[in-house]
């Protein structure tokens, strides 16, 4: 049985994990680049941590849904990543999964602001 942290672990990556895909659907784009454009997007409600998200992307690199490659190979300054084609086919079942636990999470808000707010 999974902890309520490990829980909200992989709800955290999933997130992170769908954000990476679909901005580098549009653009191949380096680790820090990726972690500021998921700041901007979502105003900082979603702020990832290097050292969260670098794991990350090696998982998705490892798994094939992503491919890094040196700027430079001879300084390897930064790592550009682009999604693959498996990453591409892995999209919508990662926004279905997403999908769903938003919903559940959206729904559960709803009682919470109509039985604590509107009383």
């Amino acid at each position: 049985m999974l902890s309520k942290d490990s829980d909200y672990k992989t709800w955290v990556k999933s997130i992170i994990g769908l954000y990476v895909l679909t901005l580098l659907k549009k653009e191949p784009i380096h680790g820090n680049k990726l972690a500021e454009k998921i700041r901007n997007r979502t105003k900082s409600a979603i702020s990832p941590n290097p050292n969260a998200l670098y794991p990350l992307l090696r998982i998705m690199e490892e798994h094939g849904y992503i491919a890094g490659n040196w700027s430079n190979p001879e300084t390897r300054n930064k790592r550009v990543y682009s999604i693959t084609e498996l990453g591409l086919s892995f999209l919508p079942a990662l926004q279905e999964k997403v999908r769903i636990k938003l919903d559940e999470s959206e729904c559960k808000l709803q009682i919470l602001r109509e039985d604590l707010l509107h009383n």
